[in-house]
């Protein structure tokens, strides 16, 4: 009755939107509207008006319910949690984060993959993340879609380390102006594919973020003010990369010698915080849609994949996902070879 009582006058406060007010949205407690609070300061949410205000609170509360009930499956493998997607709903995040899939291709893609070769025995398990100067820290995209710029960045990124001994900091701003600019499908922050961002630096090479800084930009961006480093010292030339098979094998043998690119579907990653996800389903190629860089697998042949949005989601950037094919990780996985 005491719920009920504050739910009617919140709602006649205006301070719940009209589609809470209805019989089965009568659970929300003063709690679940104090934590919308706290996330909302926590994350610094701005809305462009009350009524963008009131359904994203609705989104928030609805998602809040469901997250309440995941914690109650005693069977489920990994966590979810509240982080800065928590006011969007499902189909809204897989069209402001997610990228465009490979039917919109302007060729078909190529399946035929290697499968690596390495010198010794295949390790238990595998983990880049332990070994020094070999990753930067975690990225942030923020609202620009350009997985695959943080996807190809990211393979170079180690790969010119482990190679050259100097860890640096390459530019996805970079891939994300002058990629299209160049003649390659990529978009910019309206997505694009990672095999254009590499080959694009293997034509032109490409800069340290610190001479092309990341800006976050939306849309097609049009500007384009370097297009090649000024010296091999400021920036990298990669050579060439290789399709990996899509195989548990040649996943694992290829992260024995660098960190792999994989485009995965993270459709259900959203409010991921932690343990070993297994929530994708079957997935086909047509379903991959994110981007992201393997980095290694445990000793139960659980893949750990790094992300690119920012520490507050997942395991501080990370996810770690159940052996095999999940989520389609062994589909369109690439390495740099040279």
């Amino acid at each position: 009755m005491q719920k009920l009582l504050i739910t009617v006058l919140l709602c006649f406060a205006v301070i719940l939107p009209s589609t809470l007010c209805d019989d089965s949205q009568q659970n929300i407690s003063v709690q679940d509207l104090l934590t919308y609070n706290k996330w909302k300061l926590q994350h610094q949410k701005v809305y462009l008006n009350e009524d963008e205000q009131l359904y994203r609170q609705s989104v928030f509360l609805e998602n809040l319910a469901k997250i309440k009930s995941h914690a109650s499956d005693t069977e489920a493998t990994y966590t979810v949690g509240l982080n800065q997607f928590s006011d969007y709903t499902q189909e809204e995040f897989k069209q402001r984060f997610l990228n465009i899939n490979l039917s919109q291709r302007s060729t078909p893609l190529d399946v035929s993959g290697d499968q690596p070769r390495l010198l010794g025995a295949i390790a238990t398990s595998i983990d880049w993340r332990t070994k020094p100067n070999v990753l930067n820290p975690i990225k942030d995209l923020g609202q620009c879609n350009a997985n695959w710029a943080f996807g190809a960045v990211g393979v170079m990124e180690p790969f010119n380390s482990i190679k050259n001994g100097v860890l640096k900091k390459f530019s996805e701003q970079q891939l994300i102006e002058c990629v299209h600019k160049a003649g390659f499908t990529s978009n910019g922050c309206q997505g694009g594919f990672l095999e254009d961002g590499i080959n694009y630096a293997i034509k032109y090479g490409i800069v340290q973020s610190s001479s092309y800084p990341y800006t976050a930009s939306t849309g097609i961006v049009k500007n384009c003010t370097i297009t090649s480093p000024t010296s091999p010292s400021d920036g990298f030339y990669p050579q060439s990369f290789q399709k990996v098979a899509q195989n548990s094998l040649a996943l694992k043998t290829a992260l024995n010698l660098y960190p792999v690119a994989v485009q995965i579907d993270a459709t259900n990653w959203s409010s991921y915080t932690g343990g070993i996800f297994n929530n994708c389903g079957s997935t086909t190629l047509q379903d991959l849609n994110l981007y992201a860089v393997a980095v290694g697998y445990d000793a139960q042949g659980n893949w750990i994949i790094r992300n690119s949005w920012g520490t507050t989601w997942g395991e501080k950037g990370y996810i770690r996902l159940a052996a095999g094919s999940t989520c389609g990780v062994l589909l369109n996985s690439f390495y740099i070879t040279a």
